[in-house]
């Protein structure tokens, strides 16, 4: 067995492996939202409140009873969708459902960040915050 063809293999190996742990760690940043803005979140997406150790991330869809395009409904219906609030600093978390429509709260606050639900997707993939 070839020494320094083996030792080159290995040497690749872990270059690799490095850079792979490099890549996978720059993809789970999450971007920066400026406060007061509208941000749009799609599935799994999150979003780091610029300047401020905060993020949210969309969970998805929990139950979805609004009205669909296209019918006449009396009741607009309810979109509830679950999120995550961190400050990944301390350590904290903490879940919460937000509402479209009542009987639930449309906003909550976190870590003295105030995030109000604008908007759900007619599939439920994306919604839009407001984070202040």
């Amino acid at each position: 067995m070839d020494v320094r063809k083996l030792a080159a293999g290995i040497g690749t190996a872990v270059a690799l492996t490095a850079g792979a742990g490099c890549s996978v760690a720059l993809a789970q940043q999450p971007r920066a939202a400026e406060p007061d803005r509208d941000v749009v979140l799609t599935r799994g997406q999150e979003v780091q409140v610029a300047g401020r150790d905060f993020t949210v991330r969309y969970r998805g869809l929990v139950s979805d009873s609004r009205c669909r395009p296209g019918l006449q409904c009396f009741v607009a219906g309810d979109a509830v969708v679950a999120l995550v609030l961190a400050e990944p600093g301390r350590g904290e978390r903490m879940g919460v459902h937000l509402h479209t429509d009542h009987p639930g709260p449309r906003e909550t606050t976190y870590a003295a960040v105030r995030v109000e639900l604008l908007d759900v997707s007619s599939t439920g993939d994306q919604v839009t915050l407001r984070l202040s």
